[in-house]
């Protein structure tokens, strides 16, 4: 039988119902972790991107990878500002300034002329949802290993 030929001609198909989408206007906060060196010809890639549903979750995220930057090949000097931001009260300020609704970020230098940033900006954008209620969870966009 040919594709896209129903198998019973003749007979009633049944139809399945659909869901129709709702446009919502949702408010949120745009992570993203953005690497630079001479490979890429200091052109950004991007290593994390998500959207967070607030600005705990997104200063958390920046938190987490500054304490997982062994990865990335700090200097000793750049090994205390990631700790000290991450670990001794430098995400307050970016967390204050999220909820004032100002963006926020963080860069540091890494071995090679490289370096990454952190990027947290409040961002409003509309999702089209079958659900009448707002998200609770992150929703990744995209992430790749460092």
């Amino acid at each position: 039988m040919p594709f896209g030929v129903p198998a019973v001609i003749g007979r009633s198909m049944m139809r399945t119902s659909l869901t129709p989408l709702q446009p919502v206007v949702e408010r949120g906060y745009r992570f993203e972790a953005l690497r630079y060196g001479p490979a890429t010809g200091f052109v950004p890639e991007p290593i994390d991107l998500r959207i967070t549903a607030t600005p705990q979750e997104a200063v958390r995220a920046i938190r987490v990878q500054l304490r997982a930057n062994h990865l990335f090949g700090l200097t000793p000097r750049e090994l205390i500002r990631a700790h000290h931001w991450a670990d001794q009260g430098g995400w307050v300020q970016a967390l204050g300034a999220l909820h004032r609704g100002e963006p926020c970020g963080f860069t540091l230098l890494l071995r090679g002329g490289r370096h990454i940033e952190w990027h947290v900006r409040p961002l409003t954008y509309v999702s089209l949802d079958a659900r009448t209620h707002p998200r609770t969870a992150p929703r990744p966009v995209a992430q790749k290993s460092a």
